[in-house]
């Protein structure tokens, strides 16, 4: 094979011709005894095109699938860093949403405590106070008699339901905390109930 069309053919490839080619050209023009200006190699030069263009095809898919599966990967990745991060964000707002349920739940019984215990805490020095100032001795019940009576009563009815509510609520959660609202919800009920009996009988 001549030059000239060697040359052809590293122009057709775009680069020049390895040994093992010029090698197997060699092999190809000695076994089949074709001379150097023969037309003959003009097919095989496009045989061989074709021949080393399928030869690199699949390293070329190889590296496009690499470059794919990475790009991929990497769209992946900040993808899930970028869930992770949504998660972490939803989990402390719910935390921190649950925190102040459970400490409004706390403050609010406490509250109501300390209240009724402010108006009973009241209404035993207005009883102190009228007992001294008739000089007469009178029973300590008489203090549910007097406004606060009604108002203690109320609250107890109100904290009542407002217990009754949260602890169908959790039942229905299938929390375990029903148990516990529950018997505070009758502990007001029963109590306001009481001291309305103490008001009118």
């Amino acid at each position: 094979m001549d030059t000239q069309k060697i040359a052809h053919f590293e122009t057709l490839l775009g680069r020049e011709l390895t040994a093992e080619e010029k090698d197997r050209l060699r092999r190809i023009k000695d076994t089949l005894q074709i001379a150097d200006n023969d037309a003959l190699w003009d097919v095989i030069v496009a045989m061989e095109y074709q021949r080393t263009y399928y030869t690199e095809l699949p390293e070329k898919i190889s590296s496009a699938a690499t470059e794919i599966f990475n790009g991929l990967s990497q769209a992946a990745e900040k993808e899930v860093s970028l869930a992770q991060s949504r998660l972490a964000e939803s989990v402390v707002e719910q935390a921190k949403r649950l925190s102040l349920k459970i400490q409004v739940h706390s403050w609010l019984m406490w509250g109501a405590l300390a209240l009724i215990l402010v108006l009973i805490y009241g209404s035993m020095l207005l009883w102190a106070g009228y007992c001294i100032g008739s000089g007469e001795t009178h029973p300590p019940a008489l203090i549910l008699r007097m406004p606060v009576g009604i108002l203690i009563s109320v609250l107890c009815f109100g904290f009542g339901i407002f217990y009754c509510v949260l602890a169908a609520k959790s039942f229905a959660e299938s929390n375990t905390k029903w148990r516990r609202l529950l018997f505070l919800s009758l502990s007001c009920i029963l109590l306001g109930g009481w001291t309305l009996s103490l008001i009118f009988f």
